[in-house]
């Protein structure tokens, strides 16, 4: 197995790690493995691209890494945390995942062409809100309340734009 497909993998088995030490009350801790983790989607591509390792199989493994690393995180906080806005979130976040995974299975069935169900900016941008928000919740035991309210908020704030991707990619990629 290539290394950008390796560090596609480890992002989904981070997961275990971060939420076991966070369960331990190692928040710290908790958040250099999230961190890590999402370094990882960053650095997949990056190596994929600098030694020219793309591929079909690659491009689909980080965007199903990224579906179950961010949707089994929000799954697993609520239930830890009690907070409506989490479990709002959750359900639009995870079933936005999985309509826009199935949109993509039919895109790439009918035109065969993985290039074509990349992420854009707008998906890198809402990314880059969860996992701010995401990393804001693992530290903020430790945190005054309003770092935990802000993150709530960047988390509802990513499901609102995920859904708005999802309106963006039927368009495109339906009509």
């Amino acid at each position: 197995m290539q290394l950008p497909n390796i560090l596609s993998v480890s992002r989904i088995l981070l997961v275990i790690p971060i939420i076991i030490f966070f369960e331990y009350d190692l928040h710290v801790l908790s958040l250099v493995i999230f961190l890590v983790a999402s370094i990882t989607d960053y650095l997949d591509g990056y190596f994929a691209r600098k030694n020219k390792q793309t591929s079909d199989l690659g491009a689909l493994l980080d965007l199903l890494a990224d579906k179950v690393f961010v949707s089994t995180l929000l799954i697993w906080m609520t239930f830890n945390f009690e907070s409506l806005i989490i479990l709002i979130s959750s359900i639009l976040v995870v079933s936005r995942e999985i309509s826009i995974s199935y949109l993509r299975l039919f895109v790439v069935s009918k035109l065969k062409d993985v290039n074509e169900v990349k992420a854009d900016i707008l998906g890198k941008f809402k990314t880059a809100i969860q996992m701010t928000g995401l990393g804001f919740i693992l530290i903020s035991p430790l945190m005054p309340n309003f770092i935990y309210l802000g993150s709530l908020g960047l988390i509802l704030f990513s499901a609102i734009i995920s859904w708005y991707s999802l309106a963006k990619y039927s368009n495109k990629w339906i009509v």
